[in-house]
């Protein structure tokens, strides 16, 4: 009987998401291997209950369940937290049958420490121990608006003519070819049926730039969005605050 794989997206900014790019790119994989996929566009479906069943349909049929969702400050957002109390609800009233899931998660954020989706994963791991589910691990992205911009493959393409000593090879692919490899070797494991060892997910336990390059890098974007709309000059305007 063919595999199928359920892949439930949480961030609001669909497919121009972090969340999106990196949990897509997992399931392509599996889809390479055989495994058939089914998506689902949280904010789309989280308050259609039709679209909801379908989505409980697809996760009773499946073997894997992708989660990949964002990091607000440190934790899970509503929106991902919603979807779990739904899956838990439907599950306790007998709406999942008894059967092995793997669940598999990555938790993105924003900042550079990869350390702050630790609480996230925690969470979706107790979400996982709670409705039955085989806890496969997960994946804490750090800088990964990165990956927003630009999936995997095609930044590793468009950083590979880069000379040696260009400082956007240690700053950036270096990083993406160590998610690029632990991600691979998660699909390899998921699609046997297997948890991806600690080991493997460890090694996505780096922080990939220095912060002050990160820093930098935020203030020039800042200011060249502020310069395209013809609002460099008023930066440090506070519109909101009463005059005395």
């Amino acid at each position: 009987m063919t595999k199928q794989v359920t892949f439930l997206m949480c961030s609001p900014r669909g497919d121009k998401s972090a969340s999106y790019s990196l949990g897509s790119y997992v399931t392509r994989l599996l889809e390479e291997k055989g495994i058939a996929q089914q998506s689902f566009k949280i904010y789309q479906i989280i308050k259609n209950s039709q679209k909801i069943d379908e989505m409980i349909k697809s996760i009773d049929g499946s073997d894997i369940i992708v989660l990949s969702s964002p990091l607000y400050i440190d934790g899970a957002p509503y929106m991902t937290i919603k979807l779990m109390d739904i899956i838990t609800e439907k599950n306790n009233q007998g709406k999942l049958s008894k059967k092995d899931r793997l669940l598999f998660a990555n938790s993105n954020a924003g900042y550079l420490e990869y350390y702050h989706n630790n609480i996230a994963l925690r969470i979706y791991e107790q979400f996982a121990e709670k409705n039955g589910f085989t806890w496969a691990g997960g994946l804490p992205i750090g800088a990964a608006g990165t990956y927003a911009m630009y999936p995997i493959p095609e930044f590793l393409k468009m950083l590979e003519p880069l000379p040696e000593d260009d400082p956007r090879k240690e700053i950036y692919e270096k990083p993406t070819k160590i998610i690029d490899s632990v991600i691979k070797t998660a699909v390899d494991h998921l699609s046997k049926g297997e948890r991806v060892p600690e080991s493997e997910l460890k090694k996505l336990e780096f922080i990939p730039m220095p912060l002050q390059a990160y820093v930098d890098s935020g203030n020039k974007n800042w200011i060249d969005t502020a310069e395209s709309l013809g609002a460099k000059d008023k930066l440090r305007d506070k519109p909101y605050e009463l005059k005395k």
